[in-house]
């Protein structure tokens, strides 16, 4: 037979020097003797009453930091599960359209750029994508940097659009890295057999009161994003910092996807 249990006082001490060991030091007062026991050197008494008002302080501290802990880790798998979902729905989405046989380009096009409004951080995505240089650049070679960067990357995603169909995303595993930062990861299979499996990892922002949004895509460890920014600042940097540059040689990177 089970003995009696413990007080409720240990219980909660136990309990966040095993669940949130953060708070360990911040708990040692609760190891303190709130009164001596010496009577007659101190002349102090706890009554009963005071006692029982001191447990029900410290459990009811303890039922707030639960519920705190609690609902830390339900709002972590939340956001996990919601990251998993949303790259679910995309790979679901692209299959779906890639399959359709009346596409054409200009309708694979205009689904791709829904697509990346829904599921992509474009913003962020832009902003990192030249790193520093995006402080300097003025507000009308921001806005003329992000409309010929979308374009350019819509053109060559829809190059390849119609390679979609052979292949599949199969999950592994989810690792979350910081309080924002969410990685689903997956092997990317050709069912036609010309490419061997790759390993991919989807970077989802997860921030509070705001949807879930990817923002990098990692190809065997290798940042797609970051591949992208050390290309833009570099050939900006090589042109004595000037951002125009950059606008120019997207520009004719376009004018070139177009004759094609």
């Amino acid at each position: 037979m089970r003995g009696p249990a413990p007080p409720i006082t240990n219980n909660v001490i136990n309990f966040y020097r095993t669940i949130c060991p953060k708070v360990k030091k911040g708990m040692n007062w609760m190891n303190l003797k709130p009164f001596s026991r010496n009577k007659l050197s101190e002349g102090v008494k706890m009554t009963h009453l005071q006692k029982n008002l001191l447990k029900m302080r410290i459990a009811a501290f303890g039922a707030i930091m639960l519920l705190v802990c609690a609902v830390g880790t339900t709002y972590a798998n939340d956001r996990v599960l919601e990251a998993e979902n949303l790259v679910a729905a995309l790979i679901t989405e692209l299959e779906q359209t890639s399959s359709r046989a009346d596409m054409t380009d200009n309708d694979n096009k205009q689904a791709l750029d829904r697509l990346v409004g829904i599921y992509f951080d474009v913003d962020a995505i832009t902003r990192f994508s030249v790193g520093r240089y995006w402080r300097v650049a003025t507000e009308s070679e921001r806005s003329e940097y992000t409309k010929l960067f979308r374009f350019v990357l819509l053109n060559q995603a829809n190059e390849q659009f119609h390679k979609l169909r052979d292949l599949e995303f199969k999950p592994t595993a989810t690792n979350t890295k910081g309080d924002k930062l969410i990685l689903v990861g997956g092997i990317i299979h050709d069912k036609s057999g010309e490419f061997p499996d790759v390993e991919i990892f989807w970077r989802i922002v997860a921030q509070p009161n705001m949807p879930a949004k990817i923002f990098d895509i990692e190809v065997e460890n290798i940042s797609m994003l970051k591949t992208q920014q050390d290309e833009n600042t570099t050939l900006i940097r090589r042109n004595a910092g000037r951002f125009g540059a950059l606008i120019e040689a997207l520009q004719k990177q376009l004018n070139n996807q177009q004759a094609n």
